[in-house]
């Protein structure tokens, strides 16, 4: 998965409006150029990086939208959120079929029996979830898209007048900043409830936003916050990483009480094996995330990066 490109030709220093369009035709020329790929069966990364591309146009829209009159882009809004769903889709059976094939070539033929029906099950969806994103990434309907999003723009931007219409793209952009990084803080305290499933992953949500919105105003402050980026990142995937595990424990937990209440041994065999062994991983990882985040506090991130944001 490419990195996002630096958005270029802004003025940080003048009114935000033109930035803001700048920006933005940016983000959704990214998710745009991917279609070609992320139709591309035979390799799976073509979906997560339009996927990704579609998460970080999503976030810039979010780090706007207290300076755009949203009820402009209402239509495209819902339509990129279609867009991202389809693509969400597609991209959990992948990442779950890798997990459950690697797995099935390392257990024994007994447990790898009922992964292979798992696997041949997960296909299946994954297959129809392929059709949807081809009719949702049609060649005309997204180009279509992409006109009518950027007029929407114009029209969007900026969204008021007085004051507020006149703050410079340098000073939105601490604003944004502030804003996410101050929610990541707010839900630190989600480690210590780790068996909150809900809050670890409004964490994982938090870290993402902020890393997004780093790397989106990088052409304001370039490497005196681009490290930032990346320190919320490796958060971001140690957290990504025990979601993945909940969402999968949770669907064991399930499937072994039913195999419980058919009397199927051995496949209920097979759903404990696999629950023990995501709660393993889930450990792991949370493990990892938890000594990220006491570092970011004992080396005082937060406060680095607001002091970087003032240069």
């Amino acid at each position: 998965m490419a990195p996002p490109k630096i958005v270029k030709g802004i003025d940080c220093n003048e009114a935000a409006g033109a930035g803001i369009r700048t920006a933005l035709t940016e983000r959704f020329d990214e998710m745009y150029a991917l279609r070609h790929a992320a139709l591309k069966w035979k390799d799976p990364e073509g979906v997560h990086s339009m996927r990704v591309a579609s998460r970080r146009l999503r976030s810039a829209l979010g780090d706007f939208a207290p300076y755009m009159s949203k009820r402009f882009l209402s239509a495209q809004l819902k339509e990129i959120r279609t867009i991202a769903d389809a693509l969400g889709e597609v991209r959990d059976q992948d990442v779950a079929l890798m997990a459950l094939e690697e797995m099935s070539t390392n257990t024994s033929p007994e447990l790898s029996k009922t992964l292979h029906e798992l696997i041949e099950a997960r296909k299946q969806v994954r297959d129809g979830a392929r059709e949807q994103l081809k009719k949702t990434l049609v060649k005309d309907r997204l180009k279509d898209l992409r006109t009518r999003f950027n007029e929407a723009l114009a029209l969007a931007t900026p969204a008021k007048s007085g004051p507020d219409a006149e703050i410079s793209f340098a000073d939105m952009g601490r604003a944004s900043i502030r804003d996410r990084l101050r929610d990541l803080e707010k839900l630190s305290s989600s480690f210590y409830r780790p068996t909150d499933p809900a809050q670890l992953h409004e964490m994982r949500i938090a870290g993402k936003r902020l890393r997004y919105s780093i790397e989106l105003f990088e052409t304001c402050w370039g490497s005196h916050i681009a490290r930032f980026a990346k320190q919320a990142a490796h958060l971001q995937t140690a957290l990504g990483t025990v979601h993945d595990c909940d969402v999968w424990i949770e669907s064991f937990r399930k499937d072994v009480n039913e195999s419980r209440r058919l009397g199927d041994d051995k496949r209920m065999k097979t759903y404990n094996w696999l629950f023990t062994h995501f709660n393993g991983i889930r450990h792991k990882h949370l493990t990892e995330a938890f000594s990220l985040w006491t570092t970011w506090e004992a080396d005082n991130v937060q406060g680095a990066l607001l002091e970087a944001l003032k240069k």
